[in-house]
């Protein structure tokens, strides 16, 4: 599978650790730990095929370390619609999104602020390389969230922006915490959820092969 590491750009996000059921961004795993590591491909073929691949050698290295593979699972990803104009984003890996580049500049520009703009443009991307929409539609639906969904609160468990030391030295910063929405005009809620669905299972932002920009989505009554 070495033509994942070179091909632009990735046909897969990962979140980060999930050990003994919970998030690690940048810390010691204790031997004997049971680790989940979660992936979304935008290719089926791609993802049944790493999954038996990694059943068949029954183990892998990951930051110099082996992790014996346990179970294996392959989910079909379904766009779900809701009618709730509310809900709640939970940030659980630091999360960064690139602006625009509208003029020339020598490196990218991010913003680490939860928008609901950033959130929706980076699920609509998704939603095109998937072929589920086309730019006509999601113009009309960018229009309807930069118009229609606001953030009424927000917050932080500790620092809102961490940052995360990859291998090599380079550390990359993103927000981390949670985040309220509401829609205050319902005439595309189900669109809505179909595009918070995506970003759920895809992520969202910059950097989503590495393990950021991973979500969780929960409705609000």
């Amino acid at each position: 599978m070495a033509e994942l590491h070179d091909a632009r750009p990735k046909p897969f996000t990962i979140w980060p650790l999930v050990v003994n059921g919970k998030v690690v961004i940048d810390g010691v795993v204790n031997g004997g730990s049971y680790i989940e590591l979660r992936a979304a491909f935008f290719d089926r073929a791609l993802a049944k095929n790493l999954g038996d691949l990694l059943m068949e050698l029954g183990k892998f290295r990951i930051f110099n370390s082996e992790v014996k593979i346990g179970e294996v699972a392959v989910q079909e990803f379904h766009v779900v619609a809701r009618s709730t104009p509310a809900f709640k984003v939970e940030f659980l890996s630091p999360t960064r999104f690139e602006t625009p580049p509208y003029v020339k500049r020598p490196a990218p520009v991010y913003d680490l602020t939860p928008r609901p703009l950033n959130l929706f443009k980076s699920a609509v991307k998704t939603a095109m390389r998937l072929g589920l929409v086309d730019a006509r539609w999601a113009r009309r639906f960018l229009r309807w969230a930069y118009a229609s969904v606001g953030v009424v609160d927000f917050g932080c468990r500790g620092r809102c922006v961490v940052s995360v030391r990859l291998s090599g030295g380079r550390r990359l910063r993103g927000f981390v915490g949670w985040a309220l929405y509401r829609a205050f005009e319902t005439s595309m809620l189900g669109d809505m959820w179909r595009m918070l669905s995506l970003a759920e299972a895809f992520g969202v932002g910059s950097n989503r092969s590495l393990g950021l920009g991973a979500v969780r989505i929960t409705p609000l009554e």
